[in-house]
């Protein structure tokens, strides 16, 4: 039960933590901080003694919840500081809302091992690519047009909402490997990950609905308490990262996240191994 394991207390202060540091991030990196909510709800939910059935599915749709109020923040303190380019949102903003709606109806219906199991691989790529990225490397002097221009945010919106991420972890990457100048890079994926974050909420409280043995305050796969708590404090330290993000090098931190994804991931191999 909820009330086992470590107890509420601590499970607060968890999410008052998860809270601050996710909205940091989120205006730092252009990620929406889900990178780092979903992997500290997963391991306080089974602390909390919950089936693991369940835990990977309430912290990838709590983390999108969340991101709705993070992302908009992000978005507009990036766009104050004219680091939003308008045209790419525009052009990926259909493709993005239709990927997020699939990935999220998708990872509603799947087992909670696959879930896991996709969330604990995707992290370990983006550890390893994150230590091994090349910052001069360019696959383009602009990004592809035409038809099939619209896969990149199509996978991206699914991917993401699969993940409980706004999609910067993706969206940043492959805009700088096209030429798109880093600060623009981050404040257009924070619109993107707003956009994004809308429909794959609404498809992962649709698929919930009827699931059994959700924690307290669960509104499908989106648990309340979580949004209450985390939200507000993401949302107000939020803009104080995207202010460093335009003054600050992001070497060391690049790394120490990276380091941080490499041990979430080995431990969610571990737990469903």
């Amino acid at each position: 039960m909820y009330y086992e394991g470590i107890g509420l207390l601590p499970f607060f202060f968890a999410l008052i933590f998860s809270g601050l540091i996710s909205g940091f991030i989120a205006g730092l990196l252009g990620v929406g901080g889900g990178i780092i909510i979903v992997p500290v709800l997963y391991h306080v939910l089974s602390s909390l003694g919950f089936s693991h059935e369940i835990i990977m599915h309430v912290s990838v749709a709590t983390s999108l919840a969340i991101i709705i109020p993070t992302g908009w923040r992000s978005y507009v303190a990036h766009k104050k500081n004219n680091a939003v380019d308008f045209s790419i949102i525009k052009k990926w903003i259909g493709p993005t809302l239709i990927g997020s709606a699939f990935g999220a109806t998708t990872a509603g219906l799947i087992s909670g091992f696959y879930l896991t199991l996709f969330f604990a691989t995707v992290a370990l790529l983006v550890c390893i690519h994150l230590l091994m990225q090349n910052d001069n490397l360019r696959l383009g002097n602009k990004l592809p047009s035409g038809f099939f221009s619209y896969n990149i945010p199509l996978l991206v919106g699914a991917f993401s909402s699969m993940l409980g991420i706004g999609g910067g972890t993706f969206n940043v990457s492959i805009m700088s490997l096209y030429g798109v100048p880093i600060h623009k890079a981050v404040g257009t994926s924070a619109g993107l990950g707003f956009f994004l974050s809308i429909p794959g909420t609404l498809f992962f409280i649709l698929t919930g609905l009827f699931v059994a043995n959700l924690p307290p305050g669960s509104l499908g796969y989106v648990n309340l308490l979580g949004l209450i708590l985390i939200a507000p404090l993401a949302a107000l330290s939020a803009p104080f990262g995207a202010k460093y993000a335009h003054s600050l090098p992001k070497k060391t931190l690049t790394r120490l996240f990276a380091i941080f994804l490499f041990f979430t991931s080995i431990r969610m191999y571990l737990e469903i191994f």
